[in-house]
This record gives C-alpha cells, structure tokens and sequence, in this order.
C-alpha cells in the first residue's frame, strides 16, 4: 500500500508540472474533472498553421498533431459545454478559475508554398490575466530569434443558455504591414482558419462569425495568432475575441469575467 500511495504521488507530480492539461481539470475538480480534463487533453493545442495543413514530421508540439476540428455546415452548431459552471466562492465568484488565457510558444517554418509546419520545439509558455492577447506579450514570451507562434486557451463562460455567436478582431498597430495567423476553434468546430498575407500596419481585421447554441457551463475554446515580417515576428498588435449574446444583434468584445482560465498555484 506505501508503495502505491508512493506511486501515485509521483505521477501526481508528474503530470502536475509536465502537462497543463491536468493542472486545468485537477484545479476545477469534481464533477468538471473528467470533462475538463478529456476536453483539454482533445484540444488544449493549437492546430497546425496552414493554409492546408503539411504532414506531420518528427516529433510534433504537444498540440500539433490533435484531431483539428473540421469546418462543418448547418450553423448554428450544437456544442455541450466542456465543464460545469465552478460553485460560486463567499464573494460570489467563481472558485478555481480566474480571468486570462493559458498558453505556449511553438516553433513554426513556412515551406517555399507558404505552408507552416511546427517544429515541435516548445519555446516558452505565458499567461495573460486579460481578455485580449496582446501580439507583445508572445513576442516576449518567445526567443529573440526565429518564427514561432503564440497558441492560447481559455474557457468561455456561458451563463445564459441561448444562440451565440465567436469570431476575433485582430488590431495591427505601427506602420509595416505583416503576415497573419489567425485561428480559433472550440472542442468539435472550427470557428476561424485564416492567413492574412500584407496586413497593414494600423488595419482592424474582423472575420465573420460562427454561431452555437449552448448550455450553461464552460465553453473550451482554442486560439493561435501570430504576425510576422519577413524572418522575424512583430508584436505589433492584439487579438480580440468577439462574441454576440443570445438577443444581441451585434458582436462585442468578452469581457474579462467570461474568458477565464484556471487559477495557477
């Protein structure tokens, strides 16, 4: 019995510093813990960035070679909530999750017909306690050299179950123009696949909409972005996630009490 008990808290440890996914279900706990934690496993890695996606080679990032939610007819989509809503906590918060996004720095290459292939070299991991991804803060969480991208997850929280719709805007500050990955999916759809080539500097970039009908719970959704000049990337920007509410007519920002990650310890 010592020895299993021994034997669990090794792989406890294990898994708590090597694999953020089980830091996200163990942190919610019961009963989201299996749901978080099959969701986060199934999808907590950004897809690979292309255009059409390259054949993996070598030893891919953790995220690379997950199954890709495929682009999907027959809005609005029908998508069960990854985890139930945490208990509310004596200020009337919700306990074990705070406001921001979770994520890493991948290596990337672009082949010579512009496809991006990751080299499955985890450069760095970052934290945001915003709703906003600022372009910056990839840009300092990576190397000073090189190409790499920013993948970032986050729950969604759905309070109110209705019809909404997702999609980001992505805002190019500066003056050169730049090449842009933009992706977003939840658990089982993708909601953005896009490639901005020469964007310029000062553009607003709004893509169109995708629509679910959800349930009260939280909502996985899986974002990578990143801008590029040339040889190096530019942090010359900000992705911003959209939402349109059930009886809303028009997109709007999330506010930072719906986009919300695990409390890191």
């Amino acid at each position: 019995m010592k020895n299993l008990a021994g034997k669990l808290a090794f792989i406890h440890r294990t898994l708590w510093h090597r694999e953020q996914a089980y830091r996200w279900a163990l942190l919610l706990g019961p009963p989201p813990l299996l749901g978080c934690a099959v969701a986060a496993l199934a999808l907590a890695a950004v897809p690979q960035l292309a255009t059409h996606a390259p054949t993996p080679s070598g030893r891919d990032a953790p995220w690379a070679h997950w199954t890709r939610p495929v682009a999907e007819e027959g809005q609005p989509f029908t998508e069960a909530p990854t985890a139930s809503l945490p208990r509310l906590d004596a200020a009337g918060k919700f306990s074990g999750i705070e406001t921001g996004w979770a994520g890493e720095i991948d290596a990337i290459s672009v082949d010579a017909t512009m496809d991006i292939h990751v080299s499955g070299t985890v450069l760095g991991h970052f934290t945001l306690d915003q709703p906003s991804i600022p372009l910056a803060r990839i840009l300092d969480a990576g190397p000073p050299a090189g190409l790499f991208v920013g993948g970032a997850r986050t729950f969604f929280v759905v309070q109110t179950a209705g019809l909404y719709a997702f999609s980001a805007r992505l805002t190019r500050t500066g003056t050169q123009s730049a090449d842009c990955l933009v992706r977003l999916v939840s658990r089982h759809h993708r909601i953005l696949w896009n490639v901005v080539l020469s964007a310029a500097g000062g553009a607003v970039l709004n893509f169109p909409p995708t629509e679910f009908r959800l349930e009260p719970g939280l909502f996985l959704l899986q974002t990578a972005v990143g801008c590029r000049r040339g040889d190096h990337m530019v942090g010359s920007g900000e992705l911003t996630l959209m939402v349109r509410h059930p009886g809303e007519r028009a997109l709007q920002p999330a506010t930072a009490d719906e986009v919300m990650r695990p409390v890191q310890h």
